[in-house]
């Protein structure tokens, strides 16, 4: 047990959840032994990327020992409803794909299902599956969204008549006449600039790849209703969605998602075509079903986001300071067909936080989503906002380079320093210290010392090289934005309850995926209830015990749901000092009271009052002689709602050796200089940060979905998409910043979702940085070493004439 001084909330706590999962005793979707003899269902999913679908043949699979059935899209398209549902749809002005859980008619990308095989056994399933037979016509593919953009690209929906799924102009107003007001006063600021840097960058298509894949288990019987387990972040979504589709009351749905599992970063929130075919066979054929994905599947079906490319310009004077921005914003959506997020919210949300952590009040900024015959963009950490933070951090070191400044002087001038305040784009940002944060950071490297460690090394013939990034990114995202952005609410939710005993049990709606919730939560209710967080069980994800809350995502843990367990763990306690001051004849003020060491001490009394366990037998088993008002519940939930949007804030750097002889790089340091407010638990925050580093730094330097000429995807199993490992990554040195948030009850802030935003930028910076003499800029997502040294190719070339 850790041993605190000072109180729970701010201690380096163990990770409760740690030792099962170490110990091979988690139990994840696989895990779990829910159901009896469940069938299993495996997907027979397109060869091609554009085609029309002549025939699909499943006689031979139909007839295979052990195959229960076998559908197609012509099957279900008259027996299941299709997407978009009220629930899926946000209120943004875009186009919003009909499609079913197969493919129906033509098939718009390599892998999407096109039919559904149910067998007694995974091993007959996946034999059928190669039985089944489909034809098709082939249609012209479309995988580059600048050619989809052109009068005579094919159509990745015909039916829409556009491959443009959304557009918008995100700074200027809302009215056209505003918008061209705004874009003729930047285009006046440009044309009397000092100093202009113009340059299109790309954000390769990358993501994630949490630990376990997606996967679902349902089971339906017409008294009892729906019982779906399933790898989500959404639970309540979830249930809203199955709901909605298949006519079944939502108080006979009960959607579960399992306390262990293994990673998410944003690809388990959407609302996707597998699990609703899952919900449909169990209605069908009145059996138990089971899905679980492969890593295939995985790697061809979800977790590919980034994908954008930015024609970024800044407009700045003679000292470096930025004036204004324009920046064209095209995302590669991918085929659009995705409940929720349609593959366009990502690059939406990353366009409005393209200004950043700066004072740039003049911008001109637009986005425009370009469907592709690729999988829809899902949701990754950094939400939509990585391509945009490369941009603009390397647009900011060709910006310091053209005015002879260092980075980092430019960088400070152009921060933020008054907050709260909007962006161009509208985005609040609501409290904090830029600067502080940055100067924290710039002072534990020593510029001045490095630089002069730069000469001495180039000396030598080695180069090393220093470089920035920043991001402001969600704390958590408040209904006034989530509503309009995903049709959802954004509060956070939690219930307590405490039993006779003086033990607590946690309930929220939420799903985590590795966060450590378990152990933050159960450390916010023991500290304000005078508890050992061991007397605190935490129970998540279930639709019929926690309220309705919108899922783990945007870093709604360390602000929004901590919130709320705090407020129903202090209207609890609220509760307990109203019955301890009647039995004692004392005045229920709680400032009087203290919860300490399980039990309940007044400042008047050298003795404890009572023990937590004493008090709650007494309310909850002996409910006589109460205070009015008191009946004999220990239960509250709890709602928070932020005032206001909440952001943190993140300033990164790298420290790189490069060669310029074979482009090869090592990271030598990096420092990460994090915002989070008031800080739950060190060990928790510190994982988060490394864990978004290592995410970033894969992401930069290794991981990249490849397509060919014809739209196949050449990316589709781990020996050729590659990740980080150990030995790619170097020791994360991380500062904390001691801001806390003034709009939550405990001054915390989430801040795990944009961690990953800063660092492609602060990597690139540092290579183009050590290598300066020899006149390199990155403006290309990945980075890599052959690559480098082809621009060291074509900047000798340029010099020889």
């Amino acid at each position: 047990m850790t041993t605190v001084e000072k109180g729970w909330i701010g201690a380096r706590y163990t990770r409760r959840e740690d030792l099962r999962l170490l110990t091979g005793k988690g139990q994840y979707l696989a895990d779990l032994r829910v159901v009896r003899d469940p069938l299993v269902v495996k997907f027979v999913r397109s060869s091609v990327a554009h085609a029309l679908i002549k025939s699909i043949d499943v006689s031979a699979a139909a007839k295979l020992p052990g195959v229960v059935a076998v559908l197609t899209g012509a099957d279900i398209r008259d027996k299941i409803r299709p997407l978009p549902t009220p629930s899926t749809v946000p209120l943004l002005p875009g186009h919003y794909p009909t499609h079913w859980p197969l493919a129906v008619e033509r098939v718009r990308f390599h892998g999407e299902p096109v039919a559904a095989v149910v067998a007694t056994d995974k091993y007959t399933a996946e034999d059928a599956v190669e039985l089944v037979q489909v034809e098709y016509e082939d249609l012209p593919p479309i995988t580059d969204p600048e050619k989809a953009l052109l009068a005579d690209s094919p159509l990745v929906h015909p039916d829409i008549g556009t491959n443009v799924m959304f557009s918008m102009v995100l700074t200027g107003g809302l009215t056209e006449a505003e918008q061209a007001a705004n874009k003729a006063r930047v285009d006046s600021i440009f044309a009397t600039a000092d100093v202009v840097v113009k340059e299109r960058f790309y954000g390769h298509r990358c993501g994630v790849m949490p630990l376990e894949t997606r996967g679902a288990v349902a089971s339906f019987d017409p008294e009892a209703g729906l019982r779906v387990w399933m790898s989500t972040q959404r639970p309540h979504i979830d249930r809203l969605v199955f709901s909605e589709l298949f006519d079944i009351p939502q108080n006979q749905v009960q959607v579960s998602a399992p306390r262990d599992q293994g990673g998410a970063f944003g690809v388990k929130a959407p609302v996707y075509r597998e699990p609703i075919m899952i919900v449909y066979l169990t209605k069908l054929l009145g059996r138990p079903v089971q899905w679980i994905e492969t890593r295939e599947e995985h790697l061809m079906a979800v977790s590919q986001e980034r994908d954008q490319i930015h024609e970024l310009e800044l407009a700045a004077d003679k000292q470096g300071r930025i004036l204004g921005l324009r920046d064209r914003v095209i995302a590669d959506n991918g085929d659009s067909c995705e409940g929720v997020f349609w593959g366009f919210i990502m690059p939406f949300y990353g366009a409005a936080l393209v200004p950043n952590a700066y004072h740039i009040p003049d911008c001109d900024i637009s986005i425009t989503a370009v469907a592709t015959n690729k999988s829809a963009l899902s949701p990754a950490r950094a939400f939509g906002s990585l391509p945009g933070r490369f941009a603009l951090d390397r647009a900011i070191d060709m910006l310091a380079r053209k005015v002879g400044k260092d980075a980092a002087d430019v960088r400070r001038m152009n921060l933020i320093t008054q907050l709260p305040c909007n962006i161009a784009t509208g985005v609040h940002y609501d409290s904090g210290n830029f600067v502080g944060v940055w100067d924290k950071l710039v002072q534990h490297i020593d510029v001045p010392r490095f630089r002069q460690e730069q000469r001495a090394a180039r000396a030598e013939g080695r180069y090393i090289g220093l470089g920035f990034g920043v991001a402001v990114h969600a704390s958590g995202v408040a209904s006034e934005a989530l509503v309009p952005m995903e049709g959802q609410p954004g509060y956070g939710s939690a219930t307590l309850k405490m039993d006779s005993s003086g033990t607590v049990t946690v309930f929220e709606g939420d799903a985590p995926q590795g966060q450590g919730h378990e152990t933050t939560m159960a450390q916010i209710a023991a500290e304000i209830l005078g508890l050992d967080p061991e007397d605190v069980t935490v129970r998540v994800g279930d639709t019929n015990n926690t309220p309705f809350a919108s899922g783990t995502f945007g870093a709604r843990g360390g602000s929004y749901t901590a919130s709320a367990v705090a407020m129903a763990a202090k209207a609890i306690r609220d509760k307990i000092v109203k019955v301890v001051a009647h039995d004692h004849k004392l005045e229920p003020d709680p400032a009087h009271f203290r919860f300490e060491a399980k039990s309940i001490w007044h400042k008047d009394r050298a003795e404890a009052l009572t023990s937590m366990a004493g008090v709650c037998n007494r309310i909850i088993m002996k409910p006589l002689d109460l205070p009015a008002g008191a009946d004999a519940s220990l239960e509250h939930t709890a709602f928070f709602e932020a005032k206001e949007p909440m952001m943190a804030f993140s300033a990164h750097a790298a420290i790189v050796e490069a060669d310029p002889a074979s482009g090869e790089f090592r990271i030598l340091r990096y420092i990460s200089s994090e915002d989070v407010g008031r800080v739950i638990n060190p060990l928790i925050v510190e994982g988060q940060v490394r864990g978004g580093v290592v995410q970033g730094l894969s992401n930069a330097m290794f991981e990249e979905f490849i397509y060919d000429e014809n739209g196949q995807q050449l990316t589709s199993s781990m020996e050729n998409y590659m990740l980080a490992n150990a030995a790619d990554v170097p020791n994360i040195e991380i500062l904390h910043a001691d801001t806390p948030c003034e709009h939550t009850p405990l001054g915390t802030r989430g801040m795990g979702e944009g961690v990953p935003g800063p660092v492609p930028g602060a990597l690139c910076n540092a290579i183009c940085d050590a290598l300066e003499p020899f006149g390199i800029e990155i403006r290309d997502l990945p980075v890599r070493p052959d690559r480098v040294w082809a621009l060291l190719q074509a900047a000798r070339a340029r010099a020889a004439g």
